[in-house]
């Protein structure tokens, strides 16, 4: 019998810039989704780019902690409001999405900011925003550009707090698959990576993005789930998340259990907070 899934560390508001158009992207729509989907844990991971770090790309310009730190406030309100009903158990994280920042190699987060977060997760992915366009080309340039972050990201002085690597090697609006970048490196190299990944106690994220919505021979061939079973090998524990932007991708959320029957999970391969 395939785990459970009933946690989700990756959902974003409106407070973040790609999800403020979106009408159902609000702390009451996400917590009604948990009661129907029977999701026990939300965390909340909005866009953020430290103030207190220079070299801002314009999209990060108002998600900073100021910007984001009014959900806290709201989430305070809802658990003291009793939004947070004893029958259904539903916790809910107060998170961010920290960016690498590239200049520094680095993470563009203060130890300071990260002290008022529940959960903090980075991703080596945004190479749209973070990267230099004349990396897209050739395709090692690019790949190698992610293994440079990621190692930047756990080697980070804010690493202590980095909860999950945010859909590693996923190069976000990729403009060929990126599963190209993935048969690039080796698993040599990859290893390398995820035992030190294992050794900070940094989780790894299955990001259900693009996976829910594929038939379950289709997910098993994703080259993300090569990722996954040797990031397992090394020890590294896990988190699942939706990438959510709206309640939409909630609806297709149980897909998550196939993949946790497909890598063999136990809840003990699931990180602590995600339990």
């Amino acid at each position: 019998m395939s785990m459970k899934i009933e946690h989700d560390f990756h959902i974003h508001t409106g407070l973040s810039s790609c999800a403020m158009d979106k009408e159902n992207a609000t702390l009451e729509k996400y917590l009604e989704n948990a009661r129907e989907y029977g999701l026990k844990k939300l965390g909340f991971a909005d866009h953020l780019w430290d103030s207190a770090i220079e070299g801002a790309p314009r999209w990060y310009y108002p998600q900073n902690v100021d910007h984001v730190l009014p959900l806290k406030e709201k989430l305070r309100v809802a658990k003291a409001n009793g939004l947070l009903d004893e029958e259904n158990k539903i916790q809910m994280y107060f998170g961010c999405e920290a960016e690498y920042d590239y200049a520094h190699r680095d993470v563009a987060l203060t130890e300071a900011a990260a002290e008022q977060f529940d959960f903090v997760i980075v991703p080596n992915s945004h190479t749209h925003i973070v990267m230099p366009k004349e990396y897209y080309k050739p395709y090692q340039k690019h790949a190698d550009f992610m293994l440079q972050a990621y190692e930047d990201i756990i080697n980070s002085k804010v690493s202590r707090y980095i909860t999950a690597m945010a859909h590693p090697f996923q190069a976000v609006c990729c403009p060929y698959p990126y599963g190209e970048l993935i048969d690039l490196i080796t698993d040599d190299q990859f290893k390398r990576l995820f035992d030190r990944t294992a050794e900070k106690g940094i989780a790894f994220e299955i990001n259900m993005a693009g996976v829910s919505r594929r038939t379950d021979e289709e997910i098993e061939k994703l080259p993300q789930i090569r990722l996954f079973r040797l990031a397992k090998e090394c020890g590294c524990k896990f988190i699942f998340g939706s990438d959510s932007h709206d309640i939409q991708p909630h609806r297709l959320y149980h897909r998550a259990e196939f993949v946790a029957h497909l890598l063999e999970l136990k809840e003990s391969d699931l990180a602590e907070i995600a339990r």
